[in-house]
């Protein structure tokens, strides 16, 4: 059977045009199948309700679709087409996606009542996830508290040189140490909030440190949390961020609310992890800089 992929990612297209992909199907889902090498590179199929990701080709399709497939399968892919089993994807009329956030060349301002919507979220771990990992839900309060804490250091070291900034910015990889890899599933709780930092940082321009945490990070963790925090180390995520970045650049009250909530229906939890990560560190870096301000 054959399928027309809709869209796919540009840093994907650009890769298997490099080098062909060989490797078998990680997981599937009603609306989502990953595939995944043995170098750990990983490529997401997705139906429309997903949206586009950074490693992502999507499909039209029912959900259900994927469970054609079966875990292991083998999978084999280039810059035309992708095949896992008797299943063709047709790339070549797909939609070239730009997984990359857009930031302005502008300081961000953040209004009170943006700050409004972002601060609940800074709540975390959620009871539900207190609930079902309960001997690792005080683990991530205290790294995720020690890796804030860290970045808070970081950037007041900013108005430093030498040994003392070098010294700070070792303790935001230490964070980064303990926080991922904790939690339970494909993406870990510890490392969906690692993302959602990342995005913090990328976003108003703190993106020095980005590419070593991401190399901290992904030794410690499952294949495609891997790819997500590699690819938030280069700025690029899912499309739900684009629409948040997008309507929090512009002040847009009512459709960054609803970018938000688009976020936060990611996966089972990832997107109200990743979402902790971000308003927390957003916040912190609003009080500690002027070049973020809320007015």
């Amino acid at each position: 059977m054959v399928i027309a992929a809709l869209s796919i990612a540009r840093p994907l297209i650009e890769e298997l045009t490099d080098r062909p992909f060989s490797g078998s199907v990680l997981g599937r889902f009603d609306r989502a199948c990953n595939l995944v090498d043995r170098e750990g590179r990983v490529i997401a199929l997705t139906l429309p309700e997903i949206g586009n990701g950074p490693f992502s080709i999507v499909v039209a399709g029912d959900p259900g679709l994927f469970s054609r497939f079966s875990v292991g399968q083998p999978a084999l892919a280039n810059q035309y087409d992708l095949k896992v089993g008797g299943w063709r994807i047709n790339l070549r009329a797909a939609k070239i996606w730009e997984p990359k956030l857009a930031c302005s060349n502008q300081p961000l301002k953040i209004s009170s009542t943006i700050a409004s919507i972002i601060k609940p979220y800074a709540d975390w771990p959620h009871l539900a996830e207190v609930n079902s990992f309960a001997n690792s839900a005080s683990r991530l309060t205290g790294a995720a508290a020690q890796l804030n804490q860290a970045l808070i250091e970081h950037e007041k070291s900013e108005r430093h040189e030498g040994h003392e900034r070098y010294e700070r910015a070792e303790r935001v990889v230490e964070a980064i140490d303990q926080l991922a890899g904790l939690g339970s599933g494909l993406t870990p709780a510890g490392d969906d909030y690692i993302v959602g930092v990342m995005a913090a940082l990328w976003l108003t321009g703190r993106k020095e440190m980005l590419s070593e945490m991401a190399r901290i990070a992904v030794v410690k963790t499952t294949a495609l949390s891997a790819a997500f925090l590699r690819a938030a180390a280069q700025g690029e995520f899912m499309e739900p961020w684009h629409a948040l970045v997008q309507t929090l650049f512009a002040g847009e009250i009512e459709a960054f609310s609803q970018a938000i909530k688009w976020v936060a229906q990611f996966g089972a939890s990832s997107g109200l992890d990743a979402l902790a990560g971000f308003a927390t560190t957003l916040l912190s870096l609003v009080s500690e800089s002027c070049l973020i301000s809320i007015h």
